[in-house]
């Protein structure tokens, strides 16, 4: 209907002919055609260019790797050397001290201090004895007592090998790294009669703090990570990552990069060598870093891509000149349909009669114009009856008790109902041309985003929310589509007040999960608590415990005043559980005169242990009941959950169950722990003192 009353003449002749020429300059064919015949040219040359950059980002990554792995290769060869170097002296010192081992450890200290430089080759030097006893170090002042019968460098020397490397250390007083080199000690005979060990501070001025201020090109750098099940950093430009667990295996030195598609386009990655050394296993690491290490692909990339441009505004623009030639009988055409916005009887003045594509095309666009002319008519009557009918689903829906709403696809309400104004307090005409955020605010917008996404794409959504006061609300967001079917025009959002209904089921649960005798939890209740409990200690990383509690000998209560007074001896002794436990615990009744007590988030490990003192003796106090003083002793049993520990809620349930089963054997009116050699009995005069 729109385009039919366009072409009624609303505005000057200057204004429209200005407007329409705009028009007719932006979608006109022969920009449409340059620019796509400009998009294949871009195509492929991006295509062209994306290839070749690739290929020279492959040939380049190949080189500068094969560059640093030859680096990190003669880097872990000289300190190979650099460590054999220093076997050599051990094995010089070994053999300087063992004609004298029969001298004062002072006497060898002096020795091995005037045999080995320090610190040149080592930091410190040792012997030790074949129980691990240290003879003398050089680090250590005399009279101090040491063993190193429990290291791995020692047991190694003991078990036969000729040279043992320790795993990375970690200084007692300085925190430094350090690792130790042994050898064994023999006499002329050949026995095994110590160990003799130098000691290397990796923090010191050394071969490894040299390497430490080597950089690879400019940027980058290098890292030494140790060998074993726990590798950690022995040498690292960052001094703070010094001793930090490594990666065991594909150590990048802390500056790994997640590969991108992108990664031949802008390289991101760094490039690693690594190489293990001969004598410990240690690995050297290098590291150049993809800024540096790319930089000549990056600058030739950027000088094409210059060059590409500049080409291709050149062939657009030739090939703007050409089609325009090719197009201009096209425009002549074009210039005379425009002309029937003034004027609609210059139907006739169109050229129909030319034997090409554009009489073709001048004679459907005249029958076009006639149809139009006669459905113009048909279109006013049918937008009056849509608008009667418009009006009677108003009407029906002011009437309806939820609130009922719609909004356009930019979020603005356009209708809303008698009940939704009367919920935000507001005319129904002040709330149209609102978007949500405004009428809801920022927070309620927010936490309704997700769905109102999931109704413009298509799709109905109920969900339920409940706010501060406690009133719920069921929301449905139902999309409304075009009339071609293909885009959502907007949302019809209605919402339902089920705060009575919610209650009602809370208020049903709540009676299902309770002891109907003394109100704690009842079995079911208790089920569904202790599973919450760990679920949260797990994901917590706390500890939770459970406390099973059964009355002694309430069987003979019953049966000497009946089930009456037994039941009101169940109500009393619960009452004093509740009193016993800290806020935020659960206490359940899990059958007759059984219950349990679940505690969440136990810091201390003696928490339980009180509690389930306070309990014992709570039991001990007499209850008054009915005129009889009746006097029922309880007994305790406890299990402790620890976090990852993968206790199941059955197994902790049979633990605590056997330390009550614990508990009673050992005389009853008394807590056990499982795990604990005895249960912790009360005293019998504490027993007649509370009666």
């Amino acid at each position: 209907m729109g385009r039919v009353v366009a072409l009624k003449p609303r505005q000057p002749q200057k204004r429209v002919s200005a407007q329409n020429k705009k028009r007719f300059m932006r979608h006109s064919l022969k920009y449409r055609m340059a620019i796509a015949a400009a998009t294949v040219v871009t195509l492929v040359f991006v295509v062209r260019v994306g290839f070749t950059q690739h290929y020279a980002y492959t040939r380049l990554n190949e080189v500068i790797q094969a560059q640093q792995d030859t680096l990190v290769k003669l880097v872990a060869d000289q300190l190979d050397e650099k460590l054999e170097s220093r076997q050599v002296v051990l094995r010089r010192l070994a053999r300087t001290l063992a004609p004298v081992l029969n001298q004062p450890p002072a006497q060898l200290r002096k020795l091995a201090a005037d045999t080995v430089d320090m610190p040149e080759h080592f930091n410190a030097t040792f012997l030790a004895w074949p129980d691990g006893t240290v003879a003398f170090s050089t680090a250590v002042p005399e009279g101090v007592k040491m063993t190193v019968g429990e290291r791995d460098y020692f047991k190694n020397i003991m078990a036969g090998a000729d040279f043992a490397v320790s795993d990375l250390l970690q200084g007692k007083h300085s925190s430094a790294p350090g690792v130790i080199l042994a050898v064994p000690l023999r006499d002329a005979h050949g026995q095994l009669r110590g160990v003799v060990g130098g000691v290397l501070n990796l923090s010191a001025d050394n071969f490894l703090r040299e390497l430490a201020h080597h950089r690879v090109g400019v940027t980058g750098f290098y890292c030494l990570v140790s060998a074993g099940p726990n590798p950690r950093y022995a040498m690292h430009p960052d001094a703070s990552k010094v001793l930090a667990p490594a990666l065991p295996l594909g150590e990048s030195c802390g500056a790994e990069q997640p590969e991108t598609e992108w990664e031949s386009v802008a390289p991101v990655q760094p490039v690693v060598a690594r190489y293990l050394l001969e004598s410990n296993g240690w690995e050297v690491v290098s590291v150049l870093p993809a800024a540096e290490a790319y930089a000549p692909l990056v600058e030739v990339r950027q000088r094409a891509i210059i060059l590409g441009i500049v080409t291709l505004l050149a062939a657009g623009l030739l090939m703007w000149a050409a089609i325009r030639y090719l197009l201009a009988p096209l425009e002549h055409l074009h210039r005379s349909v425009r002309r029937l916005c003034e004027q609609p009887d210059a139907v006739a003045e169109l050229p129909v009669q030319r034997d090409d594509e554009i009489g073709e095309l001048a004679g459907a666009f005249s029958e076009v114009m006639t149809q139009l002319t006669e459905r113009e008519a048909a279109l006013k009557a049918a937008n009056a009856a849509a608008a009667a009918s418009e009006k009677r689903l108003e009407a029906i829906a002011n009437h309806v008790p939820d609130l009922v709403a719609f909004v356009d696809a930019a979020e603005r309400f356009v209708f809303v109902n008698r009940a939704y104004a009367r919920h935000f307090g507001l005319p129904a005409d002040q709330i149209t041309g609102l978007t949500l955020r405004e009428l809801w605010g920022t927070p309620e917008y927010v936490a309704s985003k997700p769905y109102l996404a999931q109704a413009s794409a298509g799709q109905a959504v109920t969900y339920t929310r409940e706010n501060a006061e406690g009133v719920a609300w069921e929301m449905t967001f139902q999309p409304a589509w075009n009339e071609t079917k293909d885009a959502v025009a907007g949302l019809h959002m209605f919402a339902r007040d089920i705060t009575g209904e919610r209650q009602k089921l809370r208020s049903l649960e709540a009676q299902t999960l309770s002891d109907h005798l003394t109100g704690l939890l009842n079995r079911k209740g208790f089920d569904r608590r202790l599973q919450e409990t760990m679920a949260r200690a797990d994901a917590g990383a706390y500890r939770a415990a459970l406390l099973l509690v059964d009355l002694d000998d309430f069987k003979a209560v019953n049966d000497t005043f009946g089930h009456p007074v037994g039941d009101q001896l169940l109500v009393a002794f619960a009452e004093r559980l509740r009193a016993c436990v800290r806020n935020g615990d659960a206490v359940a009744r899990i059958g007759g005169d059984e219950f349990a007590i679940i505690l969440d988030n136990v810091s201390n490990p003696n928490t339980v242990e009180r509690i389930a003192h306070t309990v014992v003796h709570a039991a001990m106090r007499p209850f008054d009941i009915d005129g009889h003083r009746l006097v029922s002793t309880g007994s305790v049993g406890s299990a402790m959950h620890l976090p990852d520990q993968g206790t199941s809620v059955s197994e902790l349930f049979m633990r605590a169950d056997m330390a009550l089963y614990d508990a009673k054997r050992h005389g009853k009116a008394c807590y056990a722990s499982m795990g604990s050699r005895r249960p912790e009995e009360v005293r019998p005069e504490e027993v007649r003192s509370e009666v």
